[in-house]
Formats: C-alpha cells, structure tokens, sequence
C-alpha cells in the first residue's frame, strides 16, 4: 500500500521548497539598504525612540517598475532602522544585515519589525487592536511582526505592499506555520510599545516558522532578518499587482 510519512517529515519538506522557492524568486532582486541621498550602502541605524520617523522623499503615484524607498524597523535598544529603494510589483529580498548580532547581543525580548513608507509624522508600528489607529496610519505604517523572542527567530517574513492607483493604501505581513512544528510556531501581538517594551496578549491569527534561536548562537544558521516584499492592487495606471500570488502563504 502506500507509505504514510511522517508529519514532521511533510512539513521539513514543505520548509524546504519554500526557502528554495524564496531563494529562486529573490535572487536577482536582493535590495542592499541605502541612503537615498548618496545611494551609499548603509547599516543599520538609530532612530529616536519615540519618533521612529521615516522622512526620505516624497513619491507621487507610481507606476509598474518605478522606485519608492521603504523603512524597516527594529524594536531593538535604542530602535533601529534600514532603508531600502525598491521597486513596484518587482519581487524583493530585503536584509537586514546585523539583525542576527542585535538580536544576540542582551537585547530585551521580543524584538518586533515593522515597515513604513515615507512620510513625515513618526512611523511607530500600528496598534492593530485598535481600529481607529488602523484607519488613520495603515497607509503609512504596518502592523508589527515578531523578529526574535528570546527562543527563536523569524529570519524569513513575508511582507504584501498593497497599492491604489499606485499609492501605498496599507501593509500585510502574510506568513504562516504551515511549513514547521507548532514548537516552531512564532506569533506576533497585534500592538508594541516599543518604548516600554511592552505588548498586549492579543495576536494575529498566522504566526510565523522560527529557527532555534540557539543555532543562531551557533552559527548554523544565518539569522538576519529577511524581509521578501510582493505587491497587490494597481499601479497609477490601473494595471493590477500580482506578485502578491507568489507570497509565502502560498507555499
């Protein structure tokens, strides 16, 4: 008759062909952190606490391939930041390089990543528990996403850049647990307050797979924070995104 494997042989398997099909798609659009004003490479760098801003330029509508520089966040001590130029429904492996010795180096956990598009009002994660501030900022900033939380590490996210007539309207981070073990599982709250490092017991309903934070220690695996970006909804000339059909969930 025929085999029956294991579950925990399936879902190795099914992590497998997701790096392998994350590997395929991003490697001719890995995004390197720049500074918009030299277009030098950049590390990451801090940002005011209660600020967090993300002031870089100011694109007006966009069409398919034109670029716009997006932020991305740590809730690290002090918070810290990348910015990245990237360009619209072009697939997008953003690196945060010099996450993983952050994350190691006595920080206090969790640590959450949020995104934001330029814009000058500061750029702290969205409380995503409250409608009324998900209405106001969703155009401009996203809900947090577990980086690290003390016993593993989110290295892989999947971040949906959703666009009407080729403005930002809001961010999804669209992950799953699928391809791993419920003790595997990480799971974002749906608010941080990354000054007083606290959250609410309140989380999404995807969480996200996570490597052993240990092998990070180790160095068995590579643990700075990608972030791999599709794109949803129309550009300024009404043509659809659909790069968003190839985003991690899908696997």
């Amino acid at each position: 008759g025929a085999r029956a494997w294991p579950a925990a042989s399936i879902a190795r398997c099914r992590w497998s062909l997701r790096l392998a099909l994350l590997g395929a798609l991003a490697a001719a659009s890995v995004a390197v952190a720049e500074d918009p004003a030299s277009m030098a490479p950049r590390s990451l760098q801090e940002t005011a606490a209660p600020l967090a801003l993300c002031d870089v330029d100011s694109p007006g509508p966009l069409a398919i391939g034109e670029s716009l520089v997006l932020c991305i966040f740590l809730s690290t001590t002090p918070p810290k930041k990348m910015i990245f130029k990237v360009q619209v429904e072009e697939y997008a492996e953003l690196v945060l390089k010099g996450s993983q010795r952050l994350a190691l180096d006595n920080q206090t956990m969790p640590i959450y990543a949020w995104a934001a598009k330029s814009h000058q009002e500061p750029a702290l994660p969205v409380d995503c528990s409250s409608e009324t501030d998900v209405l106001a900022r969703e155009a401009n900033v996203s809900c947090p996403q577990i980086y690290a939380s003390g016993t593993h590490v989110a290295h892989l996210t999947n971040l949906v850049v959703n666009m009407r007539d080729g403005v930002i309207s809001s961010f999804a981070w669209d992950n799953g647990c699928q391809g791993c073990g419920d003790d595997e599982c990480m799971w974002s709250s749906t608010y941080v307050d990354i000054v007083n490092k606290t959250q609410n017991g309140l989380h999404f309903s995807q969480g996200t797979c996570g490597a052993d934070f240990g092998k990070c220690a180790t160095g068995d695996v590579s643990c700075d924070l990608k972030v791999f970006v599709t794109w949803a909804g129309t550009d300024a000339a009404g043509r659809h995104l659909t790069s968003a059909g190839m985003r991690l969930s899908k696997f």
